[in-house]
């Protein structure tokens, strides 16, 4: 009917009047404001109800009855601390709880066994457990703004994340094109590379068979300038001779 703790509870108990459960409703209101227990207070509550403030009871309802359990007002022994770190231990091991990192198992766990702390405590010191129950809220409240520091950071991360993979998913497309128009390039130039001897080839051929040309034209030119040169030789020699004569 009620969840297992760590913290040690009383017996259950039912509401058998209606006032019962309001006054058991009223010390779960007190007790989930968090509000410390201030010196006057402490003078006019004993250390039952500053129980009932600090630790509130478990209600349940079964059948249409209202049942409430209470922590123990029994004080601790060594023994019972021995016995404590015993269920603690073995509550971890058995609902797998992880030994590092943020682990809502062993979060629980651990509470559950400072909250027994506190009612030994208060038991034995009602000032001690009351400032004990506030040293325990104050961690809760740092230990949550440590998680939701983590979760913002995370998700921040992952965003990031999210952001790099769609720029690397870009890259890669980007980067195959940039591999295939290089591919591409390559072809050109080694179909190039296989054009330039045979290029090379027709070129010397043409500038060999214009050498060829331009040497036999020249050779025609001084054949002709020889032939005109020996015309003019003749032609003068037969001017002068008449003359001598």
């Amino acid at each position: 009917m009620f969840p297992t703790t760590l913290v040690e509870y009383g017996s259950p108990r039912k509401a058998l009047h209606h006032s019962t459960k309001e006054h058991v409703e009223e010390k779960r209101v007190k007790a989930a404001k968090i509000v410390p227990l201030n010196t006057e207070e402490l003078t006019t509550m004993g250390s039952i109800d500053i129980l009932d403030v600090l630790l509130p009871p478990m209600i349940s309802e079964k059948n249409g009855e209202y049942w409430y359990q209470c922590v123990s007002r029994a004080s601790a022994t060594s023994s019972d601390l021995l016995r404590l770190q015993e269920q603690l231990d073995a509550e971890l091991l058995r609902q797998g709880a992880r030994e590092i990192g943020i682990c809502p198992i062993r979060s629980e766990l651990y509470d559950q066994c400072f909250e027994e702390l506190i009612r030994q405590e208060v038991v034995a010191c009602p000032e001690r457990g009351r400032l004990l129950r506030m040293v325990h809220l104050e961690t809760k409240l740092s230990l949550d703004a440590a998680v939701s520091c983590y979760e913002s950071a995370l998700a921040y991360g992952i965003q990031k994340q999210l952001m790099c993979c769609k720029q690397v998913a870009h890259l890669t497309t980007e980067t195959a094109n940039l591999l295939t128009k290089l591919s591409e390039f390559e072809d050109i130039q080694q179909d190039l590379e296989r054009k330039v001897p045979i290029l090379k080839e027709q070129g010397e051929a043409r500038e060999t068979e214009k050498q060829e040309y331009f040497d036999s034209e020249e050779m025609k030119l001084k054949m002709e300038n020889d032939s005109l040169m020996k015309q003019m030789l003749e032609c003068v020699e037969i001017s002068i001779e008449p003359t001598k004569t």
